[in-house]
């Protein structure tokens, strides 16, 4: 009797053993399934996967984690409809008071959005307004669809001109920034977008600081908590899709400095918007002690990293130029 019960405890612990092997694997398994592939970039990216770049204005780089790798853009997309439209806007082929048709197609899209209406007009100028502070998806295939004659067009300059700017990690396949497993960019690229706004469209830039508007007696609030937080913030886009996560790039300027900064992949709003007033104050305090930094109390925040400590090691020989 000894005996058998002894085999059978032998035969239970080699099947819970067995058991065990394969719970482990069904688990790894179920990770890498469930884990995104860009086909873009060729290999895959996972959830919180996160780019950051802090940048001088002349290009220099101050800063720089997994800044070349590439990375869904979700919203800051719509930097480039920007771009081109601003563009338009100083070679006379659209005038800000132009009225620009809404389609079904542009009033149908999901949220951020200003509830545009099949069948009326917004202005150029009401668009570009929607898109700095609403980040309105609507407007952007409106002004896409206007500009463009379709969206399909108008992306083919968005990527046309992502080339010309040093933009060769980017490619769009939307005018809006919703989702898509092929539209792609680096924090590098943003950087050089943010760059070339500024640059090639002084006379509109400080739209970007705009934290709300009215459109059809509506008003509309901006959610980029930098722009209010950040002591010398200039403003220009925030981000998120689920699968991209919280995306930000900032400028701000005190003094004779103006910086830069890109955040990919957020792990949350609070996260991203924090680290990135940090990293500036940081850069900012190092440099200039004229200017305090800001914070809002209600995230309690601290002059150091998230985690860990970190130092901005300043790389005097890389350099980022828009073309």
């Amino acid at each position: 009797m000894d005996y058998t019960k002894a085999k059978g405890r032998v035969f239970l612990m080699k099947y819970f053993f067995k058991l065990k092997h394969i719970f482990v694997l069904l688990l790894i398994m179920s990770a890498f399934l469930s884990t995104p592939y860009n086909h873009a970039q060729g290999k895959l990216l996972k959830h919180n996967h996160y780019a950051k770049l802090l940048i001088q204005h002349n290009g220099k780089v101050l800063y720089s984690k997994n800044a070349k790798n590439k990375m869904y853009p979700a919203s800051l997309t719509k930097l480039m409809t920007l771009y081109l439209t601003f563009e338009a806007i100083k070679y006379h082929k659209l005038n800000p008071k132009t009225q620009m048709f809404i389609t079904k197609r542009a009033s149908s899209m999901p949220s951020s959005k200003i509830w545009l209406r099949a069948g009326n007009r917004i202005t150029v100028e009401e668009a570009i307004m929607s898109l700095i502070v609403r980040s309105a998806n609507d407007s952007a295939v409106a002004i896409a669809e206007n500009l463009g004659g379709s969206e399909v067009n108008f992306v083919k300059k968005m990527n046309i001109r992502a080339k010309q700017l040093g933009m060769h990690n980017t490619n769009f396949v939307n005018a809006s920034g919703w989702h898509h497993r092929k539209q792609v960019t680096t924090a590098y690229d943003i950087a050089k977008l943010a760059i070339a706004i500024r640059r090639d469209f002084p006379e509109y830039y400080h739209l970007f600081s705009r934290n709300s508007f009215y459109y059809k007696n509506t008003l509309f609030k901006a959610n980029n908590y930098v722009l209010t937080n950040l002591y010398g913030a200039e403003g220009l886009k925030t981000g998120y899709t689920s699968q991209a996560g919280w995306n930000i790039v900032t400028a701000a300027n005190r003094g004779n400095i103006r910086l830069i900064g890109v955040i990919l992949g957020g792990k949350s709003q609070k996260s991203r918007d924090t680290e990135m007033i940090q990293l500036m104050n940081l850069y900012f305090n190092k440099h200039k002690n004229k200017a305090s930094p800001v914070y809002a109390s209600s995230y309690h925040t601290h002059t150091k990293f998230i985690g860990k400590t970190k130092k901005i090691h300043v790389k005097n020989t890389q350099t980022i130029n828009p073309a």
